[in-house]
């Protein structure tokens, strides 16, 4: 028992001095290399600051460029929006991924294997970045089809609001109580603009069963001369009476054209002041 414990005691001395020997050796290693990994990170760090100010340049010089070609051919804000955001994007992926091959290549990874072996797993990514490559796909014919600009207001995958930027990969919307939506360009089946073209603002008013029709529409017709005088607008809003009925009521419609950005302040204003209107005639709607 004396011998084999003896026995295991020195193989335990020797396996912490041999730990000890390599620890030694790293740290002596690293000791001696610390100028170059010191250089190394110096150079990644320019290679990065130099990026972002390519970045930044390029961006600039794409604004001033579609800012000069709007001016000379007449096209649309929204169209140099989009051009912008979209290309904007672009130019961000491809910096990034030149940024990040120049720095392996600084620390001495061998590119070219790199992507070999990328190029072999792509067909296992493949199957992981179905979703992606359809979001980028869905982007560029969103943008060459010119279904979706910059600025537009929009329903899209369920969401309201405003296009605030479009990339190759996401919409983003900015819906009217500020929350910000990054939609999926995969996810957009159908786009339902309400700025192409003349905009209506809709309301729909009702009026229960037993109550005046007639008297109901004139005061409606009254009331929408007042609106028009009040809000100060170009034409007046029109009175489509009885277009609808259920077992409660009749349905009338009033209807206004306006810009994209009005229709719903509009809509509200012309809701708040009919529904009133009728409580203070005591019509029950």
């Amino acid at each position: 028992m004396t011998n084999v414990a003896a026995q295991t005691g020195e193989t335990l001395v020797k396996e912490v001095d041999n730990l000890f020997d390599s620890s030694l050796a790293i740290a002596r290693n690293i000791y001696h290399q610390l100028p170059t990994i010191v250089t190394r990170l110096m150079m990644a760090g320019l290679v990065i600051l130099a990026g972002t100010i390519v970045l930044r340049i390029l961006r600039k010089l794409l604004n001033i460029r579609l800012r000069k070609k709007n001016i000379q051919a007449s096209h649309t804000v929204k169209q140099s929006e989009t051009v912008r955001s979209l290309f904007s994007s672009i130019i961000s992926y491809l910096m990034y991924f030149l940024i990040i091959m120049t720095v392996l290549r600084i620390f001495g990874v061998d590119i070219s294997s790199l992507l070999a072996v990328a190029g072999i797993g792509s067909i296992a990514i493949g199957f992981g970045a179905q979703t992606l490559v359809k979001d980028i796909i869905s982007g560029l014919f969103l943008w060459t089809e010119g279904n979706l600009n910059v600025g537009d207001i929009v329903t899209i995958a369920g969401y309201n609001g405003r296009v605030e930027s479009l990339s190759l990969r996401t919409t983003t919307l900015r819906a009217t109580d500020g929350s910000l939506y990054a939609v999926p360009n995969g996810d957009i089946r159908t786009v339902i603009s309400r700025s192409r073209g003349q905009q209506v603002a809709q309301v729909n008013v009702t009026i229960a069963h037993g109550q005046d029709l007639f008297h109901a529409q004139e005061i409606l017709e009254d009331e929408c001369i007042r609106i028009k005088e009040r809000l100060g607008l170009k034409h007046l809003p029109r009175l489509f009476p009885a277009i609808a009925s259920d077992a409660r009521c009749v349905t009338m419609r009033i209807e206004m054209p306006c810009e994209a950005e009005d229709a719903w302040v509009l809509e509200r204003e012309i809701r708040m002041s009919m529904f009133e209107r009728l409580r203070k005639e005591e019509i029950k709607a």
